[in-house]
């Protein structure tokens, strides 16, 4: 560094002793490329006053520069104000990138105010969110034993309803059916006493008490087939479905596997109200002339499917539908649920509807089975 300096001291001297001399702007330009090489060399504004000072002490010595005192002064001084003029540079370089720094330095504090401001709202977003989430857990756990209870009560009242069925069915076909056969027979013994003027209104009223008689035990037959119970599943459906094709006109097709027996009491009498229920809608609403009742075994189970060829409605109205066939077909999704199975149905708008009911079965489910054409030709 030592050298530097005494080297560039010599320099700034003679360029100094030049410029006294002359005053010319090109040498005083030398002053400012002095004061750079001394800003490289790692000089400072100190420096550079040292080193003018030792030139112009040098310069005094000399007698030209003595008599010419003033002029010596001044042009000295613009010399070292242009040597010193790198550093001034350089010195408001500094305090402008200080100043932006010090901006800088503010706007990161107010950032950082502002991002912990943002970190504490996230943590309490954060908390309420989790409350919430366990609060959504507790609904959601909740809603499923709602959901769990609902479906034990359900299955409780329509273990109840079909009890109560049973009931009404079996005091319809005993009792009332007993009264209604002991009244027919005592108006067959009133018909042999009474002269012929009186038997004409006798016989209305014994018609009249025979037609009660099978409305009584179709009733009771509806409400709960007896046959379901002590034959099995098809042939009470085969049963059924004589008499809604009688009643109706319906052309009726029925096939059934004979696996389906092997279901237990709730399946059997499953597919037996989701085909009661499904021909009531027909013969109600469907407008149609031919229907097919198909029971077949499946993967691990019993599939059962009717299908009409009646005027069916669009798919996006099943909730209309439902309601117009007041719980008709909801209630048939909520039987196939209770035990297990899955339920489908298929609108066809202008060309009849499919309802399937899959449910499964532990013994062999496999085969169609044979047809038989009820009310009509085989379809």
């Amino acid at each position: 560094m030592k050298a530097f300096t005494r080297k560039l001291a010599r320099r700034y001297g003679v360029v100094l002793k030049k410029y006294i001399a002359n005053s010319e702007e090109a040498i005083l330009v030398q002053a400012s490329g002095l004061g750079r090489a001394a800003m490289a060399g790692g000089l400072g504004v100190l420096d550079m006053a040292l080193i003018h000072q030792t030139s112009i002490a040098g310069l005094l010595d000399c007698t030209e520069f003595r008599e010419r005192r003033r002029k010596f002064m001044r042009a000295s001084a613009v010399f070292l104000l242009e040597a010193l003029t790198p550093f001034e540079m350089a010195c408001r370089g500094f305090r402008e990138a200080n100043k932006q720094l010090q901006q800088l330095i503010k706007d990161a504090e107010d950032a950082n105010v502002t991002l912990h401001r943002e970190i504490d709202k996230r943590k309490t977003a954060e908390k309420v969110l989790r409350a919430r989430e366990s609060r959504m857990q507790e609904l959601l756990a909740e809603s499923r034993e709602l959901q769990e209870n609902l479906r034990r009560y359900s299955n409780k009242i329509l273990y109840v309803q079909e009890t109560e069925r049973r009931r009404i069915s079996r005091e319809l076909h005993d009792d009332v059916g007993q009264a209604l056969t002991a009244a027919g027979i005592a108006f067959e013994n009133i018909l042999t006493s009474y002269p012929n003027p009186q038997k004409a209104s006798l016989e209305d009223a014994r018609a009249l008490l025979q037609d009660a008689m099978v409305k009584v035990h179709d009733f009771a037959r509806d409400l709960r087939p007896t046959i379901l119970d002590e034959l099995g599943l098809l042939p009470a459906l085969r049963s059924y479905l004589d008499r809604v094709a009688a009643r109706t006109g319906l052309q009726i097709t029925f096939r059934a596997t004979r696996h389906a027996e092997a279901l237990g009491e709730d399946e059997k009498i499953t597919l037996f109200r989701v085909a009661q229920e499904s021909l009531t809608n027909v013969a109600k609403h469907a407008r149609a002339h031919r229907v097919q009742v198909i029971i077949f075994g499946g993967r691990g189970g019993i599939r059962m499917e009717v299908r009409d060829d009646g005027r069916s409605f669009h798919p996006q109205n099943f909730d209309r539908a439902a309601k117009k066939h007041r719980l008709g077909l909801l209630g048939m999704q909520e039987r196939v649920r209770l035990v297990n199975g899955s339920f489908t149905l298929l609108a066809r708008p202008g060309k009849g509807t499919q309802i399937s009911v899959a449910l499964p079965c532990k013994g062999p489910a496999v085969g169609r089975g044979g047809a038989k054409a009820i009310g009509g030709s085989q379809t």
